[in-house]
């Protein structure tokens, strides 16, 4: 993530105060570098660690539907294409250093009533021997949330999640990728044909992160500097509230798509491209799409969610100790 440079005052071996430029750089929680599984097409590639798949994250629904939950339903959630495309084998660590490997192709998974990017699959693990963390609800952005934190273009994000040829041959090593966001929700972005609500965010980006979670991360805010009287063009004060810089990273959406641009061949003599060959070259614009943490959400508050919902809720409140639900683990 670019982070803007910061006037920081230090003070010299005879106490003198001077000021240097630093970057302001998180640190990444663990706990969210935990909640990343990766997605393959079989148990084999998963074993193996092929070149092949995509991301996923794991997110705890509370249950019952109420505030404090008694536990929380914990589901895989990626994207729809990466199990179209037939990765629906997840991989995840273990407490002892490795990885266990669990094939859900042909259990149920839960798509977006409207057709969106995303699927979920609810998962019991053991956390006696899976190593895992999960995001609930109130690390989720909310429309509420972009609001009282006055969210927008230029804010810092960042993308746990699967670089593929360095991700982990013997257990899932997740890496981070950086960027800011650069236009809010508004006009769907297209990719291969699908119209999608979605963030358009500055990052590098390759395939691999499909499925991945896109974190809101708040910088620490520049102290404000005074103006000098009489000074033309004096800056606006932000109306953004003091609190931003201390709190914990948000849930923003999921990595669905990177935005491709097309190049033709160029000529080595005067670097015109060479307008009688129809072959061209995709490049990346640096562009990556995601969608909305809210359109996550309509997958849980769906009529055919609701329902396994209050079975699990009716059945903790009978007989809890065997219903597959975590009380344990969060990314709290």
């Amino acid at each position: 993530m670019h982070q803007p440079a910061k006037w920081a005052t230090r003070l010299s071996r005879r106490g003198i105060s001077y000021q240097v430029l630093e970057h302001q750089v998180p640190r990444i929680p663990d706990d969210l570098l935990r909640c990343v599984v990766y997605l393959y097409p079989s148990e084999a590639a998963a074993e193996d660690g092929e070149r092949t798949g995509g991301s996923g994250f794991l997110v705890g629904v509370h249950i019952p539907f109420v505030q404090p939950p008694q536990g929380f339903l914990i589901c895989v959630v990626t994207n729809k294409h990466v199990i179209d495309r037939g990765s629906m084998v997840v991989r995840i660590n273990t407490h002892d250093g490795s990885s266990d490997i669990i094939a859900l192709d042909g259990h149920h998974w839960y798509l977006h009533p409207g057709g969106d990017d995303i699927a979920v699959c609810p998962i019991g693990l053991n956390h006696l021997h899976h190593k895992f963390s999960f995001i609930a609800y109130n690390q989720f952005a909310t429309r509420e949330i972009l609001e009282m934190y006055d969210v927008g273009p230029g804010d810092e994000v960042f993308i746990p999640g699967r670089f593929i040829g360095r991700d982990g041959r013997q257990k899932n090593t997740p890496t981070v990728r950086f960027g800011n966001i650069a236009q809010m929700p508004g006009e769907p972005i297209i990719s291969e044909g699908r119209p999608q609500e979605s963030y358009l965010v500055e990052a590098r980006s390759i395939p691999g992160y499909s499925g991945a979670p896109v974190f809101l991360h708040f910088s620490p805010e520049h102290p404000e500097v005074e103006w000098p009287e009489g000074m033309p063009n004096k800056p606006q004060r932000s109306k953004r509230p003091k609190i931003r810089s201390r709190i914990d990273p948000f849930l923003l959406g999921i990595d669905w798509c990177h935005l491709l641009d097309r190049e033709k061949p160029r000529s080595d003599v005067d670097d015109e491209p060479l307008r009688e060959i129809e072959w061209h070259v995709r490049t990346n614009t640096g562009m990556k799409g995601f969608i909305p943490v809210w359109r996550l959400w309509d997958v849980f508050e769906s009529p055919e969610m609701k329902v396994l919902r209050d079975q699990l809720a009716e059945q903790v409140t009978k007989k809890p100790e065997n219903v597959a639900l975590d009380d344990e683990h969060s990314s709290k």
